[in-house]
């Protein structure tokens, strides 16, 4: 696995490149730093998305939150080291991270909002809405750059993007109980 691994982080991060792919992949990779691009997302989707986009930003940021505790942890007792500390001929493109490799912090938050949010969202309508879509399609951007920028090894990428899907179904999961729960039910108010 090793072996793979190395092989698509080098066609990657090496030869499927061009400068305008450095700027886009660098800007995606920069405005996921901290989940700051989820918080916006997820506040535009209370914002404006009824209560279906209240309670898919709710769980969206469950998961983003579970997401970034759960992969720090991991990361701490794998404490596999960076592309850029253990590989020659590294394009780095964006400033090095001091932490460990695996999983990819960044990619697990990603999947863990977009997926959470998509499918509390599905409960609700019975379909995911297009804006679920286009939460998955980011989230994926936002893991090949951080092969692209020289910051992970793709398996980093897949371990956070699985680690993240399972965070945000869980996440959907336990708060579609809790909708469901009689304690967490609004009183109706006597008119």
């Amino acid at each position: 696995m090793t072996d793979v691994n190395y092989f698509l982080f080098y066609l990657i991060n090496g030869v499927w490149t061009n400068p305008v792919l450095d700027l886009c992949m660098t800007f995606l990779s920069l405005i996921n730093d901290y989940g700051l691009v989820w918080l916006v997302l997820l506040a535009v989707l209370a914002a404006l998305g009824g209560r279906t986009g209240r309670w898919a930003a709710l769980v969206g940021l469950v998961g983003l939150v579970v997401g970034s505790i759960s992969s720090e942890v991991l990361k701490n007792l794998v404490m596999q080291p960076r592309p850029f500390l253990s590989l020659s001929e590294v394009r780095l493109l964006v400033s090095p991270p001091s932490s460990y490799s695996f999983p990819s912090v960044n990619v697990t938050y990603a999947f863990a909002a977009s997926s959470g949010a998509s499918l509390a969202a599905r409960r609700l309508l019975g379909r995911v809405p297009r804006w679920g879509w286009g939460f998955s399609a980011l989230a994926a951007a936002i893991s090949y750059s951080r092969v692209y920028v020289g910051v992970h090894y793709p398996g980093d990428v897949l371990g956070g993007a699985l680690l993240g899907l399972f965070v945000g179904w869980l996440a959907a999961f336990i708060v579609d109980r809790l909708d469901k729960h009689e304690a967490f039910r609004r009183p109706i108010s006597p008119r």
